[in-house]
């Protein structure tokens, strides 16, 4: 397994969560336009993203592929899903050649358990991605 240096704010939650991570993760490389998962599907685990950007879509009610956003670097995909026990929410497709950590996810819940500090830190991550989910809402204009 090989490391990859991230550009995340050292002593951030990110950062802590991030090194914590680290040594239980199977580094995979993506090339671009591969699809890491699909909406809908049952989560196998979590996808620290290493490097690069990924295109989170979801379908709407007519059944178009939406934007969502843009993952970056240091953002782990998949969390919510994995710690709801819920399908996931999204699409998730390399929009440039990634690099990620991928945490399976009986070994990921077992790590939170193990790690009951790290709980509080992913609960901060999720509620980081909520806050931004609102913020998109308020932005997003009534279509007829």
């Amino acid at each position: 397994m090989t490391t990859t240096q991230l550009e995340v704010e050292p002593g951030s939650c990110t950062s802590s969560v991030l090194q914590t991570l680290a040594p239980y993760e199977t580094v995979e490389g993506w090339p671009a336009g591969k699809l890491l998962f699909r909406e809908s599907e049952s989560p196998r685990g979590v996808y620290v993203l290493l490097s690069g950007e990924v295109d989170l879509l979801f379908s709407s009610r007519s059944g178009q592929a939406k934007p969502l956003r843009i993952a970056e670097a240091g953002q782990i995909l998949g969390l919510s899903c994995v710690v709801s026990g819920r399908q996931h929410d999204c699409s998730a497709t390399a929009r440039s050649s990634v690099v990620t950590g991928f945490i399976a996810k009986d070994k990921f819940l077992s790590l939170l358990d193990e790690n009951p500090a790290l709980w509080f830190s992913i609960l901060q991550m999720l509620s980081t991605d909520i806050n931004s989910c609102y913020d998109c809402m308020r932005t997003l204009t009534a279509t007829r």
